[in-house]
C-alpha cells in the first residue's frame, strides 16, 4: 500500500495540472487505450481465422473418414 505522503504528492501534482495539460494527458491515455483495443481487435481476427482453417481441416478430415469407412466391409 502506498504511504500517505507518496499518495498525496502525486494528488498534489494532479491537482496543479491546468486544464490543457489535463486534456493531452487524458487524449494519451485514450489514444493508449485505443491502440491496446486494436491490437486486441487483430488478434481477435487471427483467432478467428484460425479457428475457421481448423473447421475446415476437421471438416475434410470427417468427409475423408466417412468416404474411407463407406468403402470398407463391415
Amino acid at each position: 500500500m502506498p504511504k500517505p505522503e507518496v499518495t498525496g504528492a502525486v494528488r498534489h501534482r494532479q491537482r496543479q495540472r491546468r486544464p490543457a495539460e489535463l486534456s493531452d494527458v487524458i487524449e494519451g491515455e485514450i489514444a493508449e487505450i485505443c491502440r491496446d483495443v486494436a491490437v486486441q481487435v487483430k488478434r481477435i481476427r487471427q483467432l478467428q481465422e484460425r479457428t475457421e482453417e481448423l473447421r475446415m481441416a476437421i471438416r475434410e478430415w470427417a468427409r475423408e473418414s466417412t468416404s474411407t469407412s463407406d468403402h470398407e466391409p463391415l
